[in-house]
């Protein structure tokens, strides 16, 4: 397999500042499909772990500003 370059993710913390929302406002979004730049992944113990993308995340931003 070649060596790909790294996937550079964010926080629901960092995402919420640059959209000027909440960090929680964040995860709802990625758990009900609204935001296109990152997944919500349920755990067994039915919490969740957030994966935002950063370059998806940009990408959204300069579409949606």
């Amino acid at each position: 397999m070649e060596d790909l370059p790294e996937v550079k993710k964010i926080t629901p913390y960092e995402a919420g500042k640059k959209l000027h929302v909440n960090a929680e406002t964040v995860r709802a979004g990625l758990r009900q499909g609204v935001y296109p730049f990152g997944i919500a992944i349920q755990n067994k113990n039915g919490g969740y772990s957030y994966i935002i993308y950063e370059k998806k995340f940009c990408e959204y931003v300069r579409e949606n500003n």
